[in-house]
């Protein structure tokens, strides 16, 4: 790589670094030995996902008698490591539960609680010039494949009449992808806030397709091992009550909120507060509507098949997965 790109890929893992030791540093002591109940939960500096922070400076897990190991990353970092059995809760998508069952994941996965859905925060980011998805024929787009980006790829060229053999395809990590884009080796990237800020810092750059383009297909999820959730019930139970209520005090506390979001993302709260449209938080009631089945993406059930079929479609999968044991609802319609 050109040396301003080395320096630009440097600067950003030194954001993921410092990212990762500020949350590790913000962790408070959990005083309380509970082998048992204690629980591995990864999070990212996606916002949706930066909530669980709120949980851990809050004292919410406390509150609901839980002894949390937070472990912050990037969000790649997190799935992989809870597609291995490093963790035993995680947030992540919908797409990455699907596509991660049916390719290496060694342990089953279940969606117990809807956190937020993406209103706009995932982004393709084009050079200027290019002003529409049809203008991405023959350019290098960099995406992470396999990835919820490749996702949202993917649904665009589908809507647009392309195929993926249409573009030229730079398939690399998320931090990497953005140094080329700033760098003007590609001409087109696909990412998500907070990092749709540096690519942002390209002159000319320009938002030609958000998730907000498709409502529903992007949503992001507590999700746990089917292992831990059966042998620990009355932990994913608290876990799931932590959540709503830390939508509570998000919305009785939206200053403090803020700034421990924007502080985790690695945002100024300006910038969040600008982003905060296109990241749906989901409380209670958006959950007992969103696992009903309906007609369209909003409805997880629903969602679930669509998103099957088009990995199945689009022959992103290895192996077979049972759709209609990736949800379960019960945590959510029992909540406290």
């Amino acid at each position: 790589m050109k040396r301003h790109q080395r320096l630009i890929y440097f600067n950003l893992v030194l954001i993921s670094l410092f990212l990762i030791v500020s949350c590790q540093v913000l962790q408070p002591e959990l005083k309380t030995e509970a082998p048992v109940s204690t629980l591995r939960l990864g999070f990212s500096n996606w916002p949706g996902c930066a909530v669980w922070q709120i949980a851990s400076e809050q004292g919410i897990f406390e509150k609901n008698n839980l002894n949390v190991d937070l472990q912050f990353s990037d969000y790649t970092t997190g799935f992989t490591n809870f597609a291995s059995g490093q963790l035993d809760a995680n947030c992540h998508t919908l797409y990455d539960t699907i596509y991660l069952l049916g390719t290496d994941s060694q342990v089953d996965q279940v969606i117990v609680a809807l956190t937020d859905w993406s209103t706009g925060g995932d982004q393709i980011i084009a050079a200027s010039g290019i002003k529409s998805i049809r203008e991405l024929k023959g350019k290098k787009v960099a995406f992470e494949s396999g990835s919820v980006g490749n996702f949202l790829l993917l649904l665009a060229l589908e809507k647009y009449g392309l195929k993926l053999s249409d573009i030229k395809a730079v398939n690399q990590d998320l931090i990497t992808n953005v140094a080329l884009f700033v760098e003007e080796e590609v001409d087109a990237i696909i990412t998500y806030i907070p990092f749709v800020k540096e690519a942002m810092n390209r002159p000319g750059s320009q938002i030609i397709l958000t998730s907000k383009d498709f409502p529903g297909a992007i949503s992001d999820h507590l999700v746990v091992t089917r292992k831990f959730m059966e042998t620990n019930p009355q932990v994913v139970q608290a876990l799931v009550d932590t959540w709503f209520d830390t939508v509570e005090f998000m919305q009785k506390n939206p200053d403090r909120s803020r700034q421990i979001i924007a502080y985790t993302s690695g945002l100024t709260i300006q910038d969040l507060k600008k982003y905060e449209s296109q990241i749906a938080i989901k409380g209670l009631s958006e959950n007992l509507t969103a696992f009903e089945r309906a007609e369209t993406l909003t409805s997880l059930p629903y969602a679930a098949e669509k998103i099957y079929q088009f990995l199945q479609k689009n022959k992103l999968m290895t192996k077979s997965v049972n759709i209609e044991q990736i949800l379960d609802d019960s945590f959510v319609r029992n909540k406290n």
